[in-house]
């Protein structure tokens, strides 16, 4: 192959650059895969990453602590700031994240991808931030209060997500679509049951679009849906706490099913997990706490059997 693109006066690189953004584009792989594909073919010439995994990591450390000692600071004389300043200081926050997340985007290469993320996320909670300045002081409905605060931060989250491979935006639109449609139950007063259905019915289908390659990337698609499902048919305990329960144990049953056919080690964990809480609500309810209890860790068992059988018959190469 190389002696063909030698005779043609391309370079292989070339080609694979033509094509990587299509790949990507169709969710046939990841950006983060492209770069390790470049790596390892030695595709990428003598380029050296922007920024070293060491910088990366102090980067995020030294916004975290930055953060955690501006909260610190911030929140002692909080409720003594007037309003103007609180909106500055969530202004300000939005703007740096916004703008140094974009500049760090455009170098496009993983590391830099990954750190215009953080600061994107940064960004978004700025947002949320100034919103929840003006709600502070005003005498809102509850109801108001969410959606006014959740309304910018789904709409940051999904305008940086665009469907691709951006999990700490899913995360972000997932966060803020929670905030808004709570908020809409809350002003037209819907029934829990009502609305528990209906965030179970839109889970299912964003979980459906990621299982069939619409949404990406899958893994975090499919765990926002996994906890809006479980959310929503606990809510069902509005009906019976039998009916709640049952339903969510069956929901994370599915989880579980789908963790283990996708060989996603995350989803499995979530579905396990809900499914245990699941289960043992469903039993308490319906027979004494003994047992339930009996059932529970048999059940536990069970399910960690199953999964590493699974897991290990996946991955054992087939026989000539």
């Amino acid at each position: 192959m190389i002696s063909l693109f030698e005779q043609q006066g391309r370079r292989p690189n070339d080609w694979f650059d033509e094509h990587a953004d299509v790949w990507v584009e169709h969710g046939l792989v990841t950006s983060d895969q492209i770069e390790a594909i470049r790596e390892y073919e030695h595709l990428g010439g003598d380029t050296e990453p922007r920024i070293s995994l060491g910088a990366e990591l102090a980067v995020y450390l030294g916004s975290v602590i930055a953060l955690m000692s501006g909260g610190i600071m911030v929140g002692q004389s909080w409720d003594t700031l007037a309003t103007g300043a609180r909106v500055a200081l969530g202004l300000a926050l939005a703007t740096l994240g916004f703008v140094a997340g974009a500049r760090l985007a455009g170098l496009d290469d993983a590391p830099t991808r990954r750190l215009a993320s953080f600061l994107w996320l940064i960004g978004t909670g700025g947002l949320a931030l100034t919103a929840a300045s003006f709600v502070d002081r005003a005498e809102f409905d509850p109801g108001w209060n969410l959606v006014i605060i959740g309304t910018p931060v789904l709409v940051a989250g999904a305008a940086l997500w665009r469907n691709r491979e951006r999990p700490l935006q899913v995360v972000t639109s997932g966060v803020g679509a929670g905030l808004v449609l709570g908020g809409i139950g809350a002003l037209l007063s819907i029934p829990p049951w009502l609305g528990g259905t209906i965030v179970w019915s839109m889970a299912i289908g964003i979980g459906a679009l990621a299982l069939t390659d619409r949404l990406r990337p899958e893994l975090y698609v499919l765990g926002v849906a996994a906890v809006a499902a479980m959310i929503g048919a606990l809510m069902l305990i509005d009906v019976s706490e039998v009916v709640g329960t049952s339903a969510a144990t069956v929901t994370a049953a599915g989880i579980v099913a789908i963790g283990l056919d996708r060989h996603l080690v995350p989803i499995l964990v979530i579905g396990v997990l809900a499914f245990l809480q699941a289960l043992q609500g469903l039993l308490l309810a319906t027979v004494s706490g003994a047992a339930a209890s009996m059932v529970v860790a048999v059940a536990g068992l069970i399910a960690v059997v199953v999964a590493i059988a699974r897991t290990t018959r996946a991955k054992t190469p087939p026989t000539s």
